[in-house]
């Protein structure tokens, strides 16, 4: 049988088992199906290459120029100025980053706080720098939302090489429980983890409604 790759006339099945699987599958089938359409016509040798602008690198391949230490640094610069307006959460729902993707998030490593996705970057199959597909929330004690960081996103059906997607000189993770490849960016709030770490041990739900 063909998968969705393959046969881009068809999105993948929606089987959500978590309120993130939900919103991608029943508000982005369409826009699953037509990422798909991309992936497949596209082909590898299309894929485009800087990591700056999408997240497209060949699976296997050297990380390109654009994607060394420096480079890196400074698009982590432009990242930090475009997304310093949304300290407030308003602003960011202002700004199109008004679908909840999840509650609260929290484990033992740490926290992510509360994800907030932008509709027409979701399910597109591709990154761009400046626009990520989800930004990320704690609640504090006032009631007020507290601005953490960034989530690049890329749904796994939109994916079909062997080796994960490279976003920033990085390798996305896989998250089996959302089938997605996802990249956290830490520009609001410090990681003693790391800026790309998953966990934030810093970030609680203790204020979660």
């Amino acid at each position: 049988m063909k998968s969705a790759i393959d046969n881009p006339t068809r999105a993948p099945a929606c089987r959500p088992s978590t309120k993130f699987a939900s919103v991608l599958c029943c508000l982005f089938g369409g826009a699953l199906a037509a990422g798909a359409a991309g992936a497949h016509s596209s082909g590898s040798d299309a894929l485009p290459k800087h990591c700056g602008v999408v997240a497209a690198a060949k699976p296997g391949g050297s990380l390109p120029p654009a994607c060394r230490q420096d480079e890196v640094a400074r698009q982590l610069d432009m990242l930090r100025r475009a997304v310093s307006p949304f300290f407030s959460f308003d602003t960011a729902v202002a700004a199109g980053w008004d679908v909840p993707l999840s509650g609260c998030v929290e484990s033992p490593m740490g926290g992510m706080g509360y994800h907030y996705g932008k509709l027409d970057q979701l399910g597109n199959g591709t990154l761009s720098l400046l626009r990520p597909e989800a930004l990320l929330y704690a609640p504090t004690a006032d009631g007020s939302m507290e601005f953490l960081g960034v989530e690049y996103i890329i749904p796994a059906p939109l994916w079909p090489h062997a080796e994960p997607p490279q976003f920033l000189g990085q390798h996305l993770h896989y998250n089996p429980h959302q089938d997605i490849w996802a990249l956290h960016v830490w520009v609001g709030r410090d990681n003693p983890s790391g800026i790309f770490a998953d966990w934030n041990p810093e970030v609680t739900c203790e204020f979660a409604q």
